[in-house]
């Protein structure tokens, strides 16, 4: 505990990392959109799988952009 105390200054260690929750949080919702418009809409296959690959290319950025702000901070 005391060597992550010193590795990590800036954070609390009691608290509940919010920002990794609301991320975590925002990829179901996007995930659960997205499988919705997959099963009850009525778009043809070509385009729901277009909008599939976006949104699932936008998940990876995001979550790529976090990894590398981690890294850089620490």
């Amino acid at each position: 505990m005391e060597k992550n105390k010193d590795i990590y200054p800036h954070q609390e260690m009691n608290l509940l990392p919010w920002k990794h929750v609301l991320g975590f949080t925002l990829c179901i919702i996007l995930t659960a959109s997205a499988l919705w418009g997959a099963f009850y809409t009525s778009y043809s296959p070509k385009f729901v799988l277009v909008l599939l690959a976006g949104v699932a290319f936008v998940q990876a950025v995001l979550q790529l952009y976090h990894v590398q702000v981690k890294r850089t901070v620490s």
